[in-house]
């Protein structure tokens, strides 16, 4: 693992549970120029300044049990020192995160679970 941290629930307005994110080594081989990668990013992919990483997040309840069976994921996520700019907790946490949050609170209150949520948060009642 390259690193984990707990998130409160509460920063995306989920009232009832917290969240684990965890980031694993991911084996891509090389990222694609037609992805949009810089030659200078090329260069500190090859200097193992940054990698590419599977993103986990898993739901806990406020008594620390994860709930892994409604646990997402997302695989080939920057990690690292890019040439222009660190992908770190902080953008991992705001961008592929909390999409992965969103996906869970969705299939748990699909399966009945009470996922509770501030009225005006995006997490909130209405898509749902």
């Amino acid at each position: 693992m390259l690193d984990w941290w707990p998130v409160d629930g509460g920063r995306w307005g989920v009232k009832n549970l917290s969240f684990k994110v965890e980031v694993r080594p991911e084996s891509v081989t090389w990222p694609d120029p037609a992805e949009g990668y810089s030659e200078a990013d090329i260069y500190a992919f090859d200097g193992g300044d940054w990698q590419f990483a599977e993103v986990t997040v898993v739901p806990m309840t406020a008594d620390l049990t994860d709930l892994v069976s409604y646990r997402a994921y997302l695989i080939g996520v920057d990690w690292g020192q890019l040439a222009d700019h660190r992908v770190d907790r902080p953008e991992v946490t705001e961008d592929q995160a909390k999409g992965l949050v969103l996906e869970i609170v969705t299939r748990m209150r699909k399966d009945g679970l009470p996922v509770l949520t501030e009225d005006d948060s995006e997490f909130g009642p209405a898509p749902f």
